[in-house]
């Protein structure tokens, strides 16, 4: 999986959960911008910032397939 599509898999969900951008980024803590560009893939964020994501959203990150 690249930035782009884990980006893209977190956005889904994160409107299937009906929350905002503002939401996730104050759930997150961290701020609209760098929700808005990992969910479009537009620059690489540490890892810490993935994982903060996707907790926020009860999402589980595997490695390998």
């Amino acid at each position: 999986m690249n930035k782009a599509e884990l980006g893209q898999a977190i956005a889904t969900e994160r409107k299937a959960q009906g929350i905002t951008i503002r939401k996730m980024a104050e759930m997150a803590d961290t701020s609209t911008r760098a929700v808005q560009a990992v969910e479009k893939g537009l620059y690489n964020v540490g890892i810490d910032t993935y994982l903060k994501l996707a907790q926020t959203l009860n999402l589980s990150l595997k490695v390998g397939e």
